[in-house]
């Protein structure tokens, strides 16, 4: 019993924390980019798949040339994040990341490719890790890949 409450208030925090950055984020543009000297973190912009509204939400990324790699983690829960959704739906967005914008298209790892990144980001964000152990669902590895700027795709 005690174990549940510790989890939903961890999850409360979570959230509270993941609000409260994203405004920090959003509002510098995406500085500042690094929560330690080794987890970075980005703005990403997605379009609602039902509402066709701009959604902004802040994630711990890892760098892969000059793309970005995230995690649909969802905090470890069962369902995927509605950032994911929406990529899944609308794979171009808009990343802000130290003060710049970058157009990029979403795209789900899999096979070897999404066994290899899974193993690197392991060793790269202790919580992915436990996210990764923890989860009933395969955890989604996505590559956000830089695009050419085409002011279409930027929100307004």
């Amino acid at each position: 019993m005690a174990q549940v409450g510790l989890a939903a208030r961890r999850e409360r925090f979570y959230r509270a924390f993941g609000k409260w950055h994203t405004r920090l984020l959003v509002r510098t543009n995406g500085r500042p980019e690094h929560l330690t000297p080794r987890l970075r973190c980005l703005v990403l912009e997605t379009v609602g798949r039902k509402s066709g509204r701009h959604h902004r939400v802040a994630l711990g990324y890892m760098p892969d040339g000059d793309a970005f790699v995230v995690l649909a983690s969802n905090f470890g829960q069962d369902g995927p994040p509605a950032w994911w959704r929406n990529l899944q739906a609308r794979p171009d967005a808009v990343v802000h990341v130290a003060g710049r914008l970058f157009n990029v298209r979403a795209r789900e790892l899999t096979g070897p490719e999404r066994d290899a990144m899974i193993a690197r980001a392991m060793t790269h964000n202790k919580q992915w890790r436990t996210y990764a152990t923890a989860m009933r669902r395969t955890l989604p590895v996505i590559r956000l890949e830089r695009q050419p700027f085409h002011s279409s795709v930027r929100p307004p």
